[in-house]
């Protein structure tokens, strides 16, 4: 079975300008959100706001839906460059709080709300968390009976011992004694004859080898005998549906959906960044019980 697989680490840069704070504000003047330039430049392309001169600022041209975020809300404030576990300036990453293995299993109402759960972490204390998430992975991977790897693999002893053969027989074929040689050309020939087209006849050559005798090695010698199965489910999509399962909430008018061990399993993981990381220069704004939903 493969091995867990690495986390990916975006690409960082010795200086960087990820927040650009543009302000977006509604009819009304409510400061609804915050937003990047290009984003801006999106509404300002279709009519949709107009550029308040001086300022990185727009105005929303039309009546919004929502009410956009609350005043003092973490989400309305101007965000700092910096690493917020020890104020870094450089070789910053934007670090998903709720890992993205699980958060992209969630509902659209949850997992369209991540930005909150996104935050700025220097190299050097990005590692040093990751250890610390890792443990937490492993411990989530027991209560839920989900190997981080995913569950579902399909071992093939069968193809193990054609990739094996086709390989040796690729390598060193000229240095296998003959015994030995002919029981993997055997292998390697019975597996071709279960598995290949049976309507089409099998041409050999003058030594009793299957024709294009070096590419069905090759090929052979790739054959995957750790693969997923028709059930495969990775890890977190197993933990996200078992939490989902354990109850949802509907509003009265049947719009909204809530599932509160979800909500749980998400105040978990901020509340374990918040622990074993410790960051000082976060703001007091962002708490655990930040919104969660898209509503």
């Amino acid at each position: 079975m493969p091995a867990e697989r690495k986390p990916i680490v975006m690409q960082t840069k010795k200086t960087n300008i990820i927040y650009e704070n543009w302000k977006v504000y509604s009819l009304h003047n409510k400061l609804m959100f915050r937003c990047n330039e290009k984003k801006a430049n999106w509404y300002l392309k279709r009519n949709l706001a107009k550029l308040i001169p001086g300022e990185r600022t727009i105005q929303l041209t039309f009546e919004a839906k929502g009410n956009g975020h609350k005043e003092g809300d973490y989400m309305v404030e101007e965000r700092i460059n910096t690493c917020v576990a020890c104020n870094a300036t450089e070789l910053l990453t934007m670090h998903h709080v709720v890992p993205e293995m699980y958060r992209r299993a969630m509902p659209l109402s949850i997992k369209s709300k991540s930005s909150r759960d996104i935050l700025l972490l220097c190299k050097q204390c990005h590692h040093l968390y990751e250890d610390k998430a890792t443990q937490l992975k492993k411990e989530l991977m027991k209560q839920y009976d989900c190997p981080l790897e995913g569950k579902g693999w399909i071992n093939s002893a069968e193809k193990r011992q054609v990739r094996k053969a086709a390989t040796a027989l690729l390598r060193f074929e000229d240095k296998i004694p003959q015994q030995r040689r002919d029981e993997l050309i055997l292998v390697v020939k019975e597996y071709y004859d279960r598995h290949e087209n049976q309507n089409e006849p099998i041409s050999y050559d003058d030594d009793g080898r299957i024709m294009a005798w070096k590419t069905i090695l090759e090929q052979y010698s790739r054959l995957e005998d750790v693969y997923r199965g028709p059930d495969f489910i990775d890890h977190g999509t197993c933990v996200i549906r078992q939490l989902m399962e354990k109850g949802k909430i509907t509003s009265e008018d049947g719009k909204q959906e809530r599932w509160p061990e979800l909500e749980n399993f998400i105040k978990l993981w901020r509340q374990h960044f918040l622990d074993h990381l410790e960051p000082k220069y976060l703001s007091a704004s962002w708490t655990v019980n930040g919104e969660i939903y898209n509503h």
